[in-house]
């Protein structure tokens, strides 16, 4: 456990850096909006057992790919479960913290390389290839998200990896493509309407948490009376 954790620690620094070496984040008012979304939606998190957990952060994370870039969007997960940490009670261990922390700037850098090596542009939705490129955008944020919290899981508990993401994440593959949809939505209007449209991701993260609440409340009484 703690190799892997001293690894993902070291990959995801090396991940900040290689975004710093182009350029510091850009601080615009639309974008420091949407980290403070980001740092409401954090702490709305679900636990799914075994120290298993769920965010609705996602689609703020896909917004911020999209919509910004890749430094924005690994600034946005550093601030965000920084703040998750330090807000949150009981307050977590501090290794928990930092594999939070090293798991979503991770997912976030290699969402938004996916995100540009796939023909998306910062601040398009509307093209075909920005369409295809967030798509697979989502699929990897969803993909190293799960993945690594799984392993994590599974090395805690001794349980096997697979197992933990069959059972406790695989389900959650339509929000997080219901996530990127809202992107596609806030993109369009963001360009007719202004910094405002950003408003309605809240309401979306607050119904995606009580989605998971209420989806995996049903689903653990089916398992308990079987």
């Amino acid at each position: 456990m703690t190799i892997f954790l001293a690894t993902l620690a070291a990959l995801s620094w090396l991940a900040t850096l290689e975004a710093l070496l182009h350029g510091l984040p850009q601080l615009t008012a639309d974008y420091l909006l949407l980290m403070v979304f980001a740092c409401v939606a954090a702490p709305m998190n679900l636990d799914l057992g075994h120290n298993a957990r769920i965010s609705t952060l996602q689609p703020l994370m896909l917004a911020a790919i999209a919509l910004f870039g890749t430094r924005e969007a690994i600034l946005l997960a550093a601030v965000s479960m920084t703040y998750f940490w330090a807000v949150g009670r009981p307050r977590q261990p501090a290794y928990k913290a930092a594999f939070n922390w090293c798991n979503f700037v991770l997912a976030a850098w290699l969402g938004g390389h996916v995100y540009h090596a796939t023909g998306g542009r910062p601040g398009d939705v509307t093209s075909p290839a920005s369409l295809v490129a967030l798509l697979l955008t989502a699929l990897t944020f969803f993909v190293v998200n799960t993945s690594l919290v799984s392993v994590a899981v599974g090395l805690e508990h001794g349980i096997s990896p697979f197992r933990i993401w069959y059972e406790k994440y695989s389900w959650t593959l339509n929000a997080q493509l219901t996530g990127a949809s809202v992107v596609i939505l806030l993109g369009l209007l963001r360009e007719t309407l202004g910094t405002q449209v950003l408003f309605l991701i809240v309401p979306f993260c607050i119904l995606c948490y009580h989605f998971y609440k209420a989806y995996f409340s049903r689903a653990s009484e089916r398992a308990h009376r079987t």
